[in-house]
């Protein structure tokens, strides 16, 4: 396997590297809203819970430092993952050998994710189709297919700086685990904090999207989190959750503690769509 370098690194071999950051676009990603999450973490927690892990955005931010639990019920997000925390330089060897062409992209695209063995062939070819395909949506199809089309662009599939980084941040990460929210949250203990990221209540347009997996994420599925998330408020848990900003997410949450920011989602066809309204929902006072 060989080994990937930067020329500044080959210049320089004591530089140090980048701070690790998503390496995967992805809907509904946290990237921008970080500098509003951030003063709404508690402070005093230092076991985290992520259930939805995603792109990976909060995790990266807060990991550091932290007992971190990261989970999501994409499989094959959780194998790329994993491969990439214990050889981000094979994943990436593997990417090397895949040209960026409609016709590549079509037949990585045609491979069931679980017909593949390997988790660093699968880290690979879900890197590959998140940066080929159109706007880097993640989207699957009731049997598992990948079913994005081809985004016809010109950059980089992968960073080696930037995947070094994010191998050595993941390969700190307390629990990687494929599950359903529910189970990974049975056993959370008091004292702990839970950030819920789940697939956003139907808002309009391409905020639409729930199938990160083979089945969607629908009204039934946000009304049991809800009640999750009161069980969890009984347990003595801190947990914040970002969601759609509807009567519905309020309703559903009233009585907790709201608050409103300025998102904006590229994946919106028509850019006057792009900027709207996220709610942020928390059941602690995050000033204490």
């Amino acid at each position: 396997m060989k080994s990937l370098s930067s020329p500044a690194q080959l210049l320089f071999p004591g530089i140090e590297t980048p701070r690790s950051s998503p390496f995967l676009k992805w809907a509904g990603g946290k990237g921008a809203l970080l500098k509003d999450l951030r003063p709404l973490v508690p402070a005093g927690c230092s076991v985290f819970f992520e259930p939805f892990v995603g792109g990976g955005s909060f995790m990266f931010e807060f990991s550091e430092g932290r007992e971190y639990h990261m989970y999501d019920a994409n499989n094959w997000l959780i194998d790329t993952y994993t491969a990439v925390a214990k050889n981000w330089e094979y994943v990436a060897e593997i990417i090397d050998t895949m040209p960026c062409s409609r016709d590549h992209f079509l037949k990585v695209r045609a491979v069931h994710p679980d017909s593949v063995e390997s988790i660093y062939e699968k880290a690979a070819n879900l890197i590959y189709l998140n940066k080929t395909c159109f706007r880097g949506l993640f989207r699957v199809n009731k049997k598992g297919f990948f079913n994005v089309p081809y985004g016809n662009y010109d950059r980089r599939v992968y960073d080696p700086e930037l995947l070094k980084a994010c191998s050595v941040a993941l390969g700190k990460i307390h629990t990687i685990s494929c599950q359903d929210y529910r189970r990974s949250l049975a056993s959370v203990k008091p004292g702990s904090f839970v950030y819920l990221d789940p697939p956003y209540f139907k808002a309009g347009g391409y905020s639409d999207f729930n199938r990160y997996t083979a089945s969607k994420f629908e009204l039934g599925d946000q009304i049991e989190l809800a009640a999750i998330c009161n069980e969890l408020s009984e347990r003595g848990v801190k947990w914040l959750l970002s969601n759609s900003d509807t009567t519905t997410i309020k309703c559903l949450y009233s009585g907790y503690r709201v608050v409103e920011v300025d998102a904006r989602r590229e994946i919106n066809l028509s850019s006057q769509n792009r900027d709207i309204k996220e709610l942020v929902i928390m059941n602690y006072n995050p000033h204490d």
